[in-house]
């Protein structure tokens, strides 16, 4: 199974043509489930699902935030920055957890997440994961409170940050999914942005499953990092993250 998280970039810059740079990114990887911030409307939502042939889909107007599945949705739920949907895989369900947190503050983003993580934990599905632009670098309160090393609020949270994971089993390093250096949003659209640290802000989690057996992850890589020739920028101003992980 491939599950995927993509911050398509609310913005007219490079349109009409950039949102067929997103269709072809969205497109080439074949993901099952795959779920998308930053989605304009519900014309841009029903486009993408129609374009890229998705059988399910489930859009969010709050945060824009889009569901797109090959698989049967049964469920679904919003919450402020963020929605949820249940998917049937063979005899098992999955919950799949959309988020885009506030950007504003570290405050909001904690507050927002401890309360996405409590609707999760009310559910009743085998596996949940939870994607999405988190607005929080890899070494932030919402991250250590997601992986178990804090608390947030006097809860707790036990999820896996999959491109750790992959990073570890491979002896790689993990590349940012917003990257100042590369992505020419900043000297295209903006500025050459000197300043900013590159960040991995977009991240696939699997909270742990047991009683069940854990899950092989197979493959995590990032995807729309391609630059088009026509528009002179990349699809979206952060990259996309795909796993593939057998269940």
């Amino acid at each position: 199974m491939k599950i995927a998280t993509y911050n398509i970039w609310n913005s007219e810059a490079g349109m009409p043509f950039r949102l067929q740079q997103i269709t072809n990114e969205i497109k080439k990887i074949q993901a099952d489930i795959i779920c998308l911030q930053e989605v304009a409307n519900h014309e841009q939502h029903n486009h993408l699902t129609s374009a890229c042939e998705y059988v399910c889909s489930y859009y969010q107007i709050q945060t824009g935030l889009s569901i797109l599945s090959r698989l049967p949705i049964y469920k679904m739920e919003d919450f402020e920055f963020g929605t949820m949907a249940s998917i049937k895989f063979g005899t098992k369900t999955i919950l799949i957890v959309n988020v885009h947190l506030p950007w504003e503050s570290a405050y909001s983003r904690e507050k927002t997440i401890v309360n996405i993580v409590k609707k999760a934990q009310s559910q009743k599905d085998d596996f949940t994961f939870l994607m999405g632009d988190f607005n929080s670098s890899a070494d932030s309160s919402v991250h250590r409170f997601l992986t178990n090393n804090q608390s947030l609020l006097e809860s707790d949270a036990y999820f896996y940050d999959l491109a750790e994971a992959f990073s570890e089993i491979t002896q790689t390093k993990i590349p940012p999914t917003l990257n100042f250096r590369k992505n020419p949003r900043w000297g295209v659209i903006q500025p050459k942005n000197t300043i900013e640290v590159n960040e991995r802000f977009d991240w696939i989690m699997l909270k742990n499953p047991y009683p069940l057996e854990f899950p092989v992850l197979k493959e995590c890589r990032l995807f729309g990092t391609e630059i088009s020739e026509k528009t002179g920028l990349a699809a979206s101003d952060h990259y996309g993250v795909w796993i593939e992980i057998e269940i």
